[in-house]
């Protein structure tokens, strides 16, 4: 899935840019300050995912978090390839 699909994805589902960003900035907060506290970024990045994966359940979001994670995960390979020198491992 591409970024310009998750555009229509989100105009289809009538979501706000801003609520997303607004969501953001009040998990950053905690995050930033519970990561301080415990110093611990993997557990909080399982946390994340795990919090995903129970909203997806919850309010049957399956198919929108299975494209989300998806277009994050292409993403983060993309960066990764770019960091490591343009060179596939």
């Amino acid at each position: 899935m591409s970024i310009l699909d998750l555009k229509k994805e989100f105009k289809k589902r009538k979501l706000k840019l801003s609520e997303c960003v607004e969501s953001l900035e009040e998990l950053n907060d905690f995050l930033t300050i519970d990561i301080l506290k415990r110093s611990n970024i993997d557990a909080s990045l399982v946390a994340l995912i795990s919090a995903a994966m129970t909203l997806s359940s919850q309010y049957r979001k399956k198919e929108f978090t299975i494209h989300l994670l998806s277009s994050a995960l292409a993403t983060i390979q993309s960066e990764k390839y770019q960091d490591d020198g343009k060179k596939l491992n």
